[in-house]
């Protein structure tokens, strides 16, 4: 089938922001938080960021959630939601927040002021929304297997939900649904996954979740398939050992991953110690963020702690990469002690091991001295002449 998304012209996000209705079962001493949501919807291509910024300052981002973004025919949709306890004394109308959003198509951030909702008997306290989830890189590059997910969410009631699944090419689907789960609002979800050939995944299949519940008046119709990048470029991937200094406290050793140059920005960063997967708290990820300059184009660090005492026994870690610009669709660099720059660590200070660096620190001041007997017996010779 064609590859439509490479093709599709670029289109500016819509976005609204507007604060969610409180539950009005509850009484105004118990609301005690604002819920604001931030809307965006209609832009083309899918990489897009949010931000949330209170009297010129910028919100951290623990404090908020952005959802997954969606495609709905030919553009693409994704929300944000903030939540912030409500200051002691505040009125209905709430504190002054604005939503930031970046797009490849805007010139600047977009910053949205929120609107105050409409809260009266008719408003839906919380609306029915179904978002599709693509399949993990973790699955697609490591486990070799694709998942999509169906996520049903803010289900006043639990029964009478149909969910249905088709595909392109109308062969047979294999589909497991997940018991409705309780949330802390009230509300129902529940997800319903659908198990896919990697290669139909990658080859650009269209995927349709078709959702159906009392709570809605019609059908919600959501789907998904691969964003083929136009030109992907292949990630530059370095390795780097613990620093010398931080080898000489004895406690801990850091080695670093450098993914560089890469594009579309998914990315895959894993590590590997003795050939057995690390778990992933036990690094950390930063990025992938953007490089400078107009061509767009990503790097992301990864950060992995052991024990110096695991580094110093001579254990092998491995950064492993994937993307789809690689010609194997995933790549590793490994380093260990034996590897590695040689430092022999001291209690007071760090010295180069190895022939050549050593003889260099022991012959200077050998050739100094040297030197200076030779001066002394030459001036000694000069003052035996002149006084013959």
């Amino acid at each position: 089938m064609p590859l439509m998304d490479t093709t599709y012209p670029a289109h500016e996000p819509t976005v609204s922001a507007s604060v969610s209705c409180p539950d009005p079962e509850e009484t105004p001493g118990k609301r005690d938080s604002h819920t604001f949501l931030c809307d965006v919807t209609g832009f083309f291509p899918a990489d897009i960021s949010f931000r949330w910024e209170h009297n010129g300052s910028i919100v951290p981002a623990s404090q908020y959630s952005s959802g997954p973004i969606v495609r709905s025919g030919q553009a693409y949709s994704a929300q944000s939601i903030l939540r912030v306890p409500r200051p002691k004394g505040e009125g209905e109308a709430g504190p002054q927040y604005f939503c930031l959003v970046w797009h490849m198509t805007l010139n600047e951030t977009l910053k949205v002021k929120v609107k105050a909702g409409n809260c009266g008997g008719n408003c839906n306290q919380h609306p029915l929304e179904v978002f599709l989830l693509p399949p993990s890189l973790e699955d697609l590059y490591i486990g070799q297997n694709a998942t999509i997910s169906c996520l049903v969410s803010s289900m006043e009631t639990p029964g009478s939900l149909e969910v249905s699944w088709n595909w392109g090419s109308g062969g047979p689907l294999a589909m497991v649904s997940r018991e409705p789960v309780l949330q802390e609002n009230g509300t129902y979800s529940a997800t319903s996954i659908l198990r896919v050939c990697v290669e139909e995944w990658q080859a650009g299949e269209e995927f349709t979740c078709t959702v159906k519940h009392p709570d809605i008046p019609s059908a919600i119709v959501k789907t998904i398939h691969k964003i083929h990048a136009v030109s992907p470029r292949n990630p530059s991937v370095y390795i780097f050992p613990p620093h010398a200094e931080e080898l000489a406290l004895r406690e801990s050793a850091t080695i670093t991953c450098l993914a560089s140059g890469f594009r579309p920005r998914a990315i895959l960063v894993t590590w590997t110690q003795q050939d057995r997967p690390v778990p992933q708290e036990a690094y950390t990820n930063i990025g992938p963020v953007r490089e400078a300059g107009k061509e767009e184009r990503y790097f992301i660090y990864s950060k992995f702690n052991v024990l110096a005492s695991e580094w110093e026994r001579g254990d092998t870690y491995a950064c492993v990469v994937g993307h789809e610009g690689l010609p194997m669709t995933f790549v590793h660099r490994s380093v260990d002690k034996a590897s590695a720059p040689h430092c022999l660590v001291e209690d007071q200070g760090v010295s180069v091991e190895g022939g050549e660096e050593e003889s260099d620190g022991l012959w200077t001041p050998v050739a100094f001295i040297a030197l200076f007997l030779l001066s002394l017996l030459y001036s000694a010779g000069v003052t035996l002449l002149k006084v013959r």
